[in-house]
C-alpha cells in the first residue's frame, strides 16, 4: 500500500498544497482500490508529465512577469518622455508669447517710423519748394547782376580800348547771333576802327565773368571759332573780369586775347 504521507509530500514539492492534497487523495485511492502495482508507474509518469507541464507553465509565467515589468519600465519611460514633450512644449508657448509681443512692439515701432517718414517727407516737400522758390531768387538776382557786369565791363572796354590802343569804339553791348538754327549769346560786342588801318573792320567780340576761370577761357574759345564763321573781319577777342588766378592770364595772353581787368587796366 502506498504511503499517504510520502506521496502527500513528494506531490507537495511541485504542485501547491490544496493541489497536492487533491492528488494525494486521489492517487492514494486508486492505488488501493483500482490499480495493480505495475500501473502504477504509468501513473507516476502521468504525474512527472504534469509536473514538468506546471514547471513550464510557471517558468513562462515569469517570463511573462519579466516581459511586463519591461513593458511597465518602457511605458515609465514614456511617460517620463511625455513630460519632458509637454514641458518644451510649455517653454516654446512662452517664447511664442514673447515672439507674438516683440512683432507687436515691432509693428507700433514700425507704425511710428512710418508717420516719422511721412513727416519727413512733407517737410521735404516744404524745404523743396523753399530751394525752388530761392533758387528763381537767386537766378533773377544773378541775372541781375549779371545784366549790371556785363553794362559796366561794355562800358570798361571801350575807354580801355580807345585809351590804350587809341581805336574808335562803337557802342558795346550784350546781343544774341542766330548761328545754324541755334541762338548763342555775346555778353560785349560790337565794331572797333584802328586809324592806322582804316581799311579793316575790326569786330570786339568780349567774354565777362567776375572770377574768370581756365573752363571759361575754354568755352569763350569755341565762341570765337562759330563767331568768326560769320563775321568779315577781323576778330577781337577780349576778355572783362574782376579776378584773375595768374596761370588763367597767362593762358588767356597766350592765347593772343585782350584781358580788361575791372579797374581797366589791360595787362601787358
Amino acid at each position: 500500500m502506498a504511503n499517504r504521507s510520502n506521496l502527500l509530500e513528494q506531490l507537495a514539492s511541485v504542485f501547491e498544497e490544496r493541489q497536492a492534497q487533491v492528488l494525494t487523495e486521489v492517487i492514494y485511492d486508486s492505488y488501493n482500490d483500482l490499480v495493480r502495482r505495475e500501473d502504477f508507474s504509468e501513473l507516476k509518469d502521468i504525474v512527472r508529465d504534469l509536473a514538468e507541464t506546471q514547471q513550464r507553465t510557471e517558468q513562462r509565467v515569469e517570463n511573462l512577469a519579466e516581459a511586463q515589468q519591461r513593458t511597465e519600465q518602457r511605458v515609465e519611460d514614456l511617460a517620463e518622455a511625455q513630460q519632458r514633450t509637454e514641458q518644451r512644449v510649455e517653454e516654446l508657448a512662452v517664447a511664442q508669447n514673447r515672439t507674438e509681443k516683440r512683432v507687436e512692439e515691432l509693428a507700433v515701432a514700425q507704425n511710428r517710423t512710418e508717420k516719422r517718414v511721412e513727416e519727413l517727407a512733407v517737410a521735404q516737400n516744404r524745404t523743396e519748394n523753399a530751394v525752388q522758390h530761392l533758387a528763381r531768387e537767386v537766378g533773377g538776382l544773378s541775372n541781375r547782376l549779371g545784366g549790371d557786369l556785363e553794362d559796366v565791363a561794355a562800358t570798361v572796354i571801350e575807354d580801355a580800348l580807345e585809351r590804350e590802343l587809341g581805336w574808335e569804339v562803337d557802342e558795346l553791348s550784350r546781343v544774341w547771333q542766330t548761328r545754324d538754327g541755334l541762338e548763342e549769346e555775346i555778353d560785349v560786342f560790337g565794331k572797333a576802327y584802328d586809324r592806322s588801318r582804316p581799311d579793316i573792320a575790326l569786330w570786339i567780340v568780349g567774354e565777362v565773368k567776375f572770377n574768370l576761370t581756365m573752363r571759361d577761357v575754354e568755352r569763350f574759345s569755341g565762341l570765337l571759332e562759330r563767331a568768326a564763321a560769320h563775321l568779315d573781319g577781323e576778330i577781337v577777342p577780349v576778355v572783362f573780369c574782376y579776378r584773375v588766378h595768374g596761370k588763367v592770364q597767362e593762358k588767356v595772353q597766350a592765347l593772343g586775347y585782350r584781358l580788361v581787368l575791372s579797374n581797366g587796366r589791360m595787362p601787358n
